[in-house]
C-alpha cells in the first residue's frame, strides 16, 4: 500500500498547490473565451492562444514566487493579501480592457488593437464611447466597479492561496515542497522554445502583435507590402513605358469615402435618398457614373494602396510605386489630406513613400476626435494653391464608417444608438441607419470640397475622382462591417467622375480600382508604367475579369456571354466557391460542385490561378 502511494505523492510535491492551479484554471479561461471568439468571428492563428496563455503562466508564477519566499514572512498577513490582490486585480482589469480594445478592433477595422493607435484614442474615449452609446460617467462607472469587484474577489480569495503557498518553517513538511522548482523549470524551457520562435511569436501572439504592431497587416494586405523597403527613385523611373515626356497639367483631385458601397447610395438608385448633392450633379450631366465598379479588397490598406499604385491584392508583396510617385517627377505637389490615423494604422504612412509634400491626417492634430472629417475641410479651406494646374490632392473621408464622427444635423435615419452584446455592438437597424446617416454626411462634404474647389478657381480645370476603398457588410451572411470574404457588398463600390475636358466615358462590363491611377496619368498624357494592372476609363478595353481578394481567400470576378460569375479560393485548404452574380441572392448558392458548371469553373480557375506566378 504504501509503495502505490508513492508515485502519487512524488508526482503531488511537484504540482502547485490548488489554490495555484485554480488561478490558472480562471485567467486560462479568460483568455480562452475572448480569443476564441476573435478566431471563430474573424480566423487567426490557433497557437497565438498557445502562446498567448503561456505567457499568462509565466505572468501569474511570476507574481505569485515571491510571496512564497522565507523573508515575506516579515510581512504581516494582511498587508500580503491586500498588495497580491491589488497586483492580480490591476493586472487583470488590464487583461480585460486589452481583450475587449482587440475585440473592438477587429469589428471596426478588421485588424488588432496595437500601442499606437491606443495612444492615439486614449485621449479621444468620449467620442470613441459615445458611438457605442455610452457615455463617461457610465464608462468610469463600470471600469470603476469592475476594478472593485476583482479586487473584492482576489482579496478573498488571497486567505487560501498564500496560505497553501507561504513558507513555514521547515520546508520539507509543506505537502507541495517543489512546486516552485518545477514552476521555475517550466518558464526556463518556455524562455528556450521563446528564443528560438521569436518570429512566430510576434506574428501570432496577441500581446506581441498589439506591442510590436507587426501582425495585424497580414489582415490588410501580403506581409511583403509592410517589410520591405520602397523603390528608390531611380526604380521609379524605370518602371516608365519610354521616358519621362511633356505633359499637359491639370489639378488632379482623388477621394475615397471609407466603407463606401455603391447599392446603398441614392445616386447609385439605392433604397435612401442620401446622396442629394452627387444625385443633383449626376442628373445635370456634370459627373459620370461607373456601375460596375470593384475593390481590389474588403479592407483600408490594400484598398487605398491599390487605388494609388494600380495593383491588386497578389501584386502587393513590396512597396509599390503609386500615383504620387509618378506625378512627383512630373513636377507635381502631392498633397494627402486625410481623415483617420493613417500614421499609426499599421505603418501605412511609410507605405505611401516619402514623395509627399503635405500629409496631414487626423493624429496631427488635437482639438478634434480623429475621424472626424471636418479636419480634412479645415485643412483644404487653408490650401495653398500656387502652380495650380501641379496639383494632386488625395482625400479620404470616413463619415460613413462605423466609428467616423457624425454631425447631430445629419441623424436623419433613426434610432442609431440601439446597441448589443454589453454594447459592443449595434443593433442590425441601428448599424444600418448610422451607416445611412454616414453617407448623408459624405454626401455633404463632398459638397463642401467642391465649393472649396470652386472658389479658389481649381474645380473647373481638375480631374475628380470619387470612389471607396472598400464596401461594407449591412447584415448580409450575418456580417456588419468588412474585412471578411470579398461578397458583393464588401467590394461593390462606387466611382464618380467629375471632368469638364472630357463629356463622357466609354461605358464597360467591369472594372475595378486599378483602373482609377492610369484614368488619371492618361488626363495629363502622362506615361503610364508597364507594370501596373489598371487600363484608363477613357478608353475601351475587352477586358472581362477583374481580381478581388482579402485576407485568406483569393478571387475572379469574370463576364461570360453576358453572365457575371465570381469565384473564390480559399488560399489554405483550397476550398472552392462559384456564384452566378445575375441571380437573385447570388451568393448563397455555391455552384462549384455543380456538374453543369466544370466549364466556367475551370476557366475561373485558370484566371486565378495566374496569380500564383506573382509573389503573395
Amino acid at each position: 500500500m504504501i509503495l502505490r502511494n508513492i508515485p502519487t505523492k512524488f508526482v503531488m510535491s511537484w504540482l502547485p498547490p490548488v489554490p495555484v492551479l485554480i488561478l490558472n484554471l480562471f485567467w486560462m479561461t479568460q483568455a480562452t473565451v475572448a480569443i476564441a471568439y476573435i478566431l471563430y468571428q474573424y480566423d487567426g492563428s490557433r497557437s497565438g492562444l498557445i502562446m498567448h496563455l503561456a505567457i499568462l503562466y509565466v505572468l501569474l508564477i511570476v507574481c505569485l514566487l515571491p510571496f512564497s519566499l522565507k523573508f515575506i514572512n516579515a510581512v504581516p498577513f494582511l498587508i500580503r493579501r491586500i498588495v497580491w490582490a491589488l497586483i492580480l486585480s490591476i493586472l487583470n482589469c488590464l487583461l480585460l480592457f486589452f481583450y475587449a480594445l482587440t475585440i473592438i478592433g477587429y469589428h471596426s477595422w478588421c485588424g488588432p488593437i496595437t500601442s499606437e493607435l491606443i495612444l492615439t484614442y486614449i485621449g479621444q474615449l468620449d467620442v470613441l464611447f459615445s458611438l457605442y452609446g455610452i457615455s463617461i460617467p457610465v464608462a468610469v462607472t463600470l471600469i470603476a466597479l469592475t476594478c472593485m469587484l476583482m479586487f473584492g474577489g482576489y482579496f478573498y480569495f488571497s486567505k487560501f492561496l498564500l496560505e497553501a503557498i507561504s513558507p513555514v518553517a521547515n520546508d520539507s513538511k509543506q505537502h507541495f515542497l517543489n512546486w516552485r522548482l518545477s514552476s521555475l523549470c517550466l518558464i526556463g524551457l518556455l524562455v528556450i522554445v521563446y528564443a528560438f520562435t521569436y518570429q512566430s511569436w510576434k506574428l501570432r501572439e496577441p500581446l506581441h502583435i498589439a506591442y510590436l504592431n507587426v501582425q495585424g497587416f497580414l489582415r490588410q494586405a501580403p506581409p511583403g507590402l509592410f517589410l520591405k523597403q520602397k523603390s528608390t527613385s531611380k526604380n521609379i523611373k524605370s518602371g516608365f513605358i519610354g521616358q519621362i515626356k511633356k505633359i499637359r497639367p491639370r489639378p488632379l483631385i482623388l477621394i475615397t469615402v471609407d466603407s463606401l458601397r455603391s447599392d446603398q447610395m441614392g445616386v447609385y438608385g439605392g433604397p435612401i435618398d442620401n446622396t442629394p448633392f452627387l444625385y443633383d450633379l449626376w442628373r445635370r450631366g456634370q459627373i459620370y457614373r461607373l456601375n460596375s465598379m470593384y475593390s481590389v479588397c474588403t479592407t483600408s490598406c490594400c484598398g487605398m494602396v491599390g487605388t494609388l499604385s494600380s495593383r491588386y491584392w497578389h501584386q502587393l508583396h513590396e512597396p509599390p510605386v503609386n500615383l504620387a510617385d509618378i506625378l512627383k517627377e512630373y513636377g507635381y505637389r502631392i498633397s494627402f489630406l486625410l481623415s483617420g490615423d493613417n500614421s499609426n494604422f499599421f505603418g501605412l504612412r511609410q507605405i505611401f513613400g516619402p514623395n509627399i509634400d503635405l500629409y496631414y491626417d487626423g493624429s496631427n492634430q488635437k482639438q478634434k476626435y480623429v475621424n472626424d472629417d471636418r479636419i480634412v475641410l479645415s485643412r483644404l479651406r487653408n490650401f495653398n494653391w500656387q502652380s495650380s494646374n501641379h496639383h494632386f490632392i488625395y482625400i479620404h473621408l470616413m463619415s460613413a464608417h462605423n466609428i467616423g464622427f457624425h454631425e447631430p444635423r445629419f441623424e436623419k435615419w433613426l434610432p442609431t444608438k440601439e446597441h448589443r452584446f454589453l454594447k459592443i455592438y449595434r443593433t442590425p437597424r441601428s448599424y444600418r441607419n448610422n451607416y445611412y446617416n454616414g453617407i448623408l454626411q459624405a454626401d455633404n462634404m463632398l459638397e463642401q470640397i467642391f465649393g472649396i474647389l470652386n472658389k479658389a478657381r481649381i474645380l473647373e480645370r481638375a480631374l475628380v475622382i470619387i470612389t471607396a476603398d472598400h464596401g461594407e457588410y449591412l447584415g448580409e451572411m450575418d456580417r456588419f462591417g468588412h474585412g471578411y470574404k470579398p461578397y458583393e457588398p464588401a467590394v461593390r463600390i462606387p466611382l464618380l467622375i467629375y471632368d469638364r475636358f472630357r463629356c463622357d466615358y466609354p461605358q464597360r462590363s467591369i472594372s475595378s480600382q486599378v483602373d482609377v491611377a492610369p484614368t488619371m496619368l492618361h488626363a495629363i498624357d502622362a506615361a503610364i508604367p508597364t507594370d501596373w494592372s489598371g487600363v484608363p476609363l477613357q478608353l475601351s478595353t475587352p477586358r472581362n475579369s477583374i481580381y478581388v481578394a482579402s485576407y485568406g481567400i483569393s478571387g475572379v470576378v469574370a463576364d461570360f456571354n453576358g453572365r457575371r460569375f465570381k469565384y473564390l479560393r480559399n488560399r489554405k485548404n483550397g476550398n472552392e466557391e462559384l456564384y452566378d452574380l445575375n441571380t437573385t441572392k447570388s451568393e448563397c448558392c455555391n455552384l462549384a460542385v455543380k456538374p453543369e458548371m466544370k466549364k466556367i469553373i475551370m476557366t475561373m480557375r485558370g484566371l486565378d490561378n495566374l496569380t500564383n506566378n506573382e509573389k503573395n
